[in-house]
């Protein structure tokens, strides 16, 4: 289980909000994540090399509700035919994959003239043998290289209910409930729907047969349908055209009665969307951004998408349950409803972007994971970490309304960092994959986000024509099994060629990178002015966000920018140097003494911590008329340094209060985030103390008046797209601490119970304050409408506030409902309603323990473990009063609860640790609640500066060759000033 960011938020819908802006795999069930690991930390779960395919045959007939007889139901048959040859001599055994399969027949044999020569070895029994799902198939004479084998097989699969594999999922549409088949196979799942290669190295070409029942609608495959036949049993069996040379986790099959339900029409670039036939339009958005994202990464790459293989199309479907939210199938990319079917009226702002920008994740996959794919799952990130950067950058170039380039700071690069701040964070390429080590995290933040954030910082190193040109050279190589290194080779060819590192004392592409790439974690960059003698002192070590210092020492290849107050620069990105060395010290070519910011606009990874004199002018700055002379995406990157630095206890929260002041005069998008962000941790830590959490919620009122005057809490029309966004983001925040938006809501929520209209971006702040300070008829009339809903992504915002309400009935009504398998909330929600249930109000945390003391069997059956609700429930507890009523529980039905018994002992260490922080760090807020803002006292030296700069940097901190023509610098002010802090050692 992964630890997010926002361990603190008061509000489900905010927790859904922020964990999704990430955009990482949404949470599958725990085993998955047990059986991934084991995959790939064990040699012993590889396929052997010896064999490779070059081409498969694949015909299913699936089996739902109605079957002939001796069939049960939802199941299928499957045949298979592999075309494979030997990479070496004296091969007698073939291995493949397989699970959940029965196996009918299996031979070998190779072509010889007309007839195929058998070689299968006697008395074998053929199985998936499990846990590695191999399976085996013995020859009578070893194989012969540069000979091709043919491997047969029959088969009889079930159709899946756990959204793996070939699995079997329901909807309601214009006629009423439907079964239907689909599948996800990433990343070790086409092999419970026939026996093949599934690790993603083995590519191939593919010809599917689908054998339906003739009342469904035609299937839908990578490819189009090459041929439709009618068989004798009634059944219409669809080929596909041949796929293109692809990894077995890239194909997908859907057998519905799904409809196109938006198109363009276009013979030659055809680009359809598929859904369920009742509902409406809101396939328009994702097909009218999807055309545009297309167009615009074929001009990117100069690899039009169409060329990729004969016949190829585009087709988009929108799956009722799908655990991984989306998925890049080629050619037929696959989605959570929620994720594509997007309804302007009654869809908000969060969905437009989220469909968009998933669909440009996908898209971009079509060339970087499809195209040029990981040779193995430890160099994931080349697939990710490039989908998960044009996903924003993309999409900023069609859309550039929707503010990409400022949110991928806050919900990329920050978020990327928490993650990567813990010593257990894993590199992006990890060189030790086969070692005991758990690296299930490899589909995770890190190697989405991480990964895109260190492509921006690189982008911004070479320039973009640089870098675009490298990414072009790396995607010549097509259909290659790629790795790192392929990547660093082309982008140091396409450096060279443009001289984009010249000036940086002879650095590559492949020893920068590595540096990031290879090596966990990332640094904190600690800035001392030196106003006497010309230079800034820059130090790094590892960051670890909980105790300031990693463990584990590290450096890195840093590119830098910075920047000063006397002639603010912030656009040019290009670097100035590279820091390598743990003490750097950079000539600034003047002296005296003004604020510096390091990291211009964020675009390296990295944090800084400034020494006293810089944080008190950086202050003032901040607090000033000019403040917006800092860029906006700087001031987000000071509000989340400043919560992580308090955090780690590297700087005292009230002096990280004192800097924060600024936000009273604070009202753009990403500062707001962050800091949105930072206080929800903070309110959590302080829960258990209701007078000190009271007087928490009171500064943060008091640092709102800028942005609730810009914002208002009335959506007008016409509005801009951020403005509506932060509104949103901002509104539900402080609904959680204060009483005028509550208000507000709470009159809303009363006027849409009668028959009003509330915007969409409204209705996740105005749902919960209504349901908060509602009653048991106010959930009903909520809940019933929740029922009655159709638009999936409604759906979602009303499941993720429902836990809001305050009556307990109500409450225990909801928690019925997730685990009573009825239908009424589907599998991939199960979590997002536990976490709204359990996290919505502060009472809710015993009320659903108490509720699962009482239905802890019928939740077990429907959840398959009760250890996600038991570590969020232990996460919340308050006291050691609640700790012992839990503790005791645990102890008394240890043998009922299994290993969810050990996890849940953990999750209360964790929680008492946490009580611990808050005891420690409680002088630091009781003293700031007490002084509120101080203004840091700054006295004069009259010392005269040095008269010319030095002419090297002192011996102990190497010195590093800048980049010519720097723009950061520039000359200082002659008057040195010293800073007397009234307030920040306590």
């Amino acid at each position: 289980a992964r630890e997010w960011h926002l361990a603190g938020f008061t509000s489900s819908w905010a927790y859904f909000l922020q964990t999704s802006l990430t955009l990482s795999p949404i949470p599958v069930p725990e085993d998955e994540w047990v059986e991934f690991a084991r995959m790939l930390r064990d040699p012993a779960f590889r396929l052997p090399t010896t064999t490779r395919p070059r081409h498969y045959q694949v015909t299913l007939t699936p089996y739902f509700d109605v079957v002939p007889a001796n069939v049960n139901p939802f199941t299928f048959d499957g045949e298979v035919t592999i075309y494979t040859s030997p990479t070496v001599a004296n091969v007698n055994e073939v291995v493949i994959h397989c699970n959940d399969l029965t196996i009918q027949s299996l031979s070998i044999g190779y072509q010889s003239g007309t007839d195929v020569v058998d070689i299968t070895a006697t008395g074998q029994t053929f199985a998936c043998e499990m846990p590695f799902s191999f399976l085996r198939i013995r020859t009578t004479e070893a194989l012969v290289l540069n000979r091709e084998y043919i491997i047969k097989s029959t088969f009889r699969g079930n159709l899946q209910t756990n959204m793996r594999g070939f699995y079997r999922s329901w909807y309601v549409d214009s006629t009423g409930r439907r079964w239907m088949g689909t599948t996800q196979f990433q990343p070790g799942h086409a092999r419970q729907a026939f026996p093949c290669y599934d690790e993603p190295g083995f590519k191939a070409t593919f010809d599917i047969t689908m054998n339906r029942e003739e009342s469904f609608s035609p299937t839908i495959s990578n490819m189009p349908i090459r041929t439709t036949n009618t068989l004798a049993n009634g059944r219409v069996s669809e080929t596909f055209w041949t796929t293109p040379v692809t990894s077995t986790y890239l194909l997908a099959f859907i057998v519905s009665h799904y409809t196109v339900v938006s198109t363009n029409n276009n013979a030659l670039r055809p680009f359809d969307i598929y859904a369920r036939n009742n509902v409406g339009r809101t396939g328009d958005w994702s097909l009218e951004i999807g055309e545009k994202l297309l167009e615009a990464m074929e001009a990117y790459t100069q690899i039009p998408y169409y060329t990729m293989a004969e016949n190829i199309n585009m087709k988009q479907a929108a799956i009722p349950d799908f655990s991984a939210g989306a998925m890049e199938n080629w050619g037929l990319l696959t989605y959570r409803e929620a994720l594509i079917l997007y309804d302007p009226l009654n869809s908000n702002h969060f969905y437009k972007q989220r469909v968009a920008n998933i669909v440009a994740h996908e898209i971009a996959h079509m060339w970087f994971g499809n195209l040029v794919t990981c040779a193995w799952w430890d160099n994931l990130w080349l697939n990710e970490g490039f989908a998960r950067f044009y996903q924003y950058y993309l999409t900023a170039s069609v859309a550039p309304e929707l503010g990409y380039e400022t949110r991928f700071i806050v919900e990329q690069v920050q978020m990327a960092m928490f993650s990567d701040s813990v010593d257990t964070a894993h590199a992006l390429t990890d060189l030790n994959v086969n070692d005991p080590t758990t690296v299930s995290a490899h589909f995770s933040t890190i190697t989405y986000a991480r990964g895109a954030a260190i492509l921006r910082m690189t982008q911004h190193l070479l320039g973009v024509e640089t870098f675009v040109k490298g990414l072009r050279n790396y995607l010549r190589e097509r259909h290659s099994m790629l790795l790192s290194s392929s990547l660093f080779t082309a982008l140091d060819a396409a450096a060279v060629e443009d001289g984009a590192l010249n000036g940086y004392g002879g650095i590559t592409i492949d020893t920068y990178f590595r540096t990031w790439s290879e090596k966990a974690g990332h640094p904190l960059l600690t800035v001392t002015i030196k106003p006497e003698n010309w230079g800034n002192d820059c130090t790094q070590e590892r960051w670890e966000r909980n105790t300031g210092v990693s463990q584990f020492p590290s450096l890195w290849h840093i590119p830098i920018t910075w920047t000063r107050a006397g002639a603010p620069e912030f656009e040019d990105l290009k670097p100035s140097q590279f820091i390598s060395q743990q003490v750097t010290s950079i000539n600034r070519g003047t002296t005296g003494l003004e604020w510096v910011i390091f990291n211009k606009q964020e675009a390296g990874f990295y944090r800084v911590k400034y020494d006293d004199t810089n944080w008190a002018l950086l202050t003032r700055a901040l607090r000033s008329s000019s403040r917006t002379a800092i860029h906006q995406l700087n001031r987000a990157q000071i509000v989340d340094d400043i919560f992580q630095l308090a955090r780690a206890n590297v700087m005292k929260y009230n002096r990280a209060f004192n800097i924060l002041s600024f936000l009273q005069f604070e009202d753009e998008y990403a500062p707001w985030l962050a800091a949105i962000s930072g206080f929800n941790f903070l309110i959590r830590r302080l829960a258990h103390d209701s007078t000190n959490a009271a007087l928490l919620q009171k500064l943060i009122l008091e640092l709102s008046p800028a942005v609730v005057a810009k914002l208002g809490y009335l959506e007008p029309e016409n509005g801009s797209y951020m403005t509506d966004l932060q509104r949103m983001y901002v509104m539900e925040f402080l609904c959680n601490v204060g009483p005028e938006c509550n208000n507000f809501g709470t009159q809303a929520f009363r006027r849409w119970s009668t028959g009003t209209f509330i915007p969409a971006n409204m209705r996740p702040w105005v749902y919960c304050a209504g349901l908060r300070h509602g009653t048991a008829e106010d959930f009903n009339f909520f809940w019933n409408r929740y029922l009655q809903e159709d638009l999936s992504s409604e759906k979602v915002v009303m499941l993720n506030v429902a836990g809001c309400t305050t009556d307990q009935a109500s409450l225990n009504r909801f928690l019925d409902a997730i685990v009573s398998g009825n239908d009424d909330i589907r599998p991939q929600d199960y979590n997002a309603a536990l976490t709204s249930a359990i996290t919505s109000n502060e009472i809710n945390t015993l009320r659903a323990f108490q509720w699962l003391r009482n239905n802890v069997d019928q939740a077990t059956r429907t959840l398959g473990s009760v250890s996600t609700i038991l570590n969020t429930i232990i996460g919340r507890l308050l006291n050691e009063e609640q700790i012992n009523e839990v503790s005791n529980w645990l102890t008394a039905n240890q043998n009922t609860l299994g290993a969810t018994y050990s996890t849940a002992l953990r999750a209360i260490e964790t929680t008492r640790s946490n009580l611990v922080w808050s005891q420690q760090r409680i002088s630091e807020f009781t003293n700031y609640f007490e002084s509120g803002y101080v203004e840091d006292v700054i006295e004069e030296i009259t010392e005269a500066p040095p008269t010319a700069p030095p002419t090297a940097p002192p011996t102990e901190a190497p010195a590093v060759t800048p980049a010519p023509d720097s723009a950061n610098v520039a000359a200082l002010s002659f008057i040195t000033l010293i800073i007397t802090l009234a307030v920040n050692l306590a």
